[in-house]
């Protein structure tokens, strides 16, 4: 089985709420004949410019629209939005009738930048199923959890997204993470990045968005423009490597933890 996957590559303002949401939501209008779409974290704005409910809803509302009309599923990115008295930076999966079936919130808000000032952490790490395929969430700085993508694919995911906001110089970091979650966990691993805007300390974000084989093998490495990158994932290639590599079946038979 192969999936098409697209990776939207976004050229936020920090600043600029509404004028990030309108380019989104024309951006997502012209993409085609793909299975899978995921933005990246934080791009409707900085994490101070938190979606209130009666923001979010009307958002989601476009979003499963435009889901529906171009018949993909879409992984919301990581939105930071206020539920009740709480802000969670929150992933929304929604299908290809556009109906929103479930969400991640970020396990660990990131503490270098005191987002656990404002941001709740969620309690879950769901696998969510898209055309019949079995796929999990971490946000951001979730991938330095090696616990949350392993459990996902003990509970059978086999592509992992990774939508995150991550400043230039730790592009490097974010490339060795990225293989190393596929690579432990035979996994599709998918990092999707901002780029062309600052991070909270002023730094760059500039882009470098990744696509990792169950091998290790980079098979998609993003530059630093804004840009839908696409690329079909062979779905085979997991049982193939499994059968060789066999470290998700020997921690089901001897966990270590």
């Amino acid at each position: 089985m192969k999936l098409r996957i697209a990776l939207v590559q976004f050229s936020r303002d920090r600043l600029n709420k509404h004028g990030n949401v309108e380019r989104m939501l024309s951006t997502l209008s012209e993409i085609k004949n793909v299975d899978v779409v995921c933005l990246p974290e934080a791009w409707t704005g900085g994490g101070d410019l938190f979606l209130e409910e009666k923001e979010c809803e009307p958002l989601l509302a476009s979003l499963c629209q435009l889901a529906a009309e171009n018949n993909y599923n879409l992984l919301t990115g990581g939105l930071f939005n206020r539920r009740g008295r709480k802000i969670f930076d929150t992933c929304h999966v929604i299908n290809r009738d556009g109906k929103v079936i479930g969400f991640y919130d970020k396990r660990f808000p990131s503490t270098a930048f005191n987002e656990r000032d404002f941001c709740s952490p969620g309690d879950a790490s769901p696998v969510f199923k898209v055309d019949d395929v079995k796929i999990g969430i971490v946000i951001c700085v979730d991938a330095l959890y090696p616990e949350l993508t392993r459990n996902l694919a003990l509970n059978d995911a086999c592509i992992i997204f990774n939508p995150s906001n991550i400043p230039e110089n730790r592009s490097e970091l974010w490339k060795h993470v990225s293989v190393t979650r596929a690579v432990e966990n035979t996994v599709f691993y998918i990092f999707v990045n901002n780029t062309n805007t600052l991070y909270p300390d002023e730094r760059m974000v500039k882009g470098h968005s990744l696509v990792v084989a169950p091998d290790g093998e980079i098979i998609l490495e993003a530059g630093e423009e804004q840009k839908v990158f696409q690329r079909d994932l062979d779905l085979s290639q997991i049982d193939k490597i499994r059968k060789r590599w066999r470290y998700l079946n020997d921690i089901r038979q001897q966990p270590v933890y």
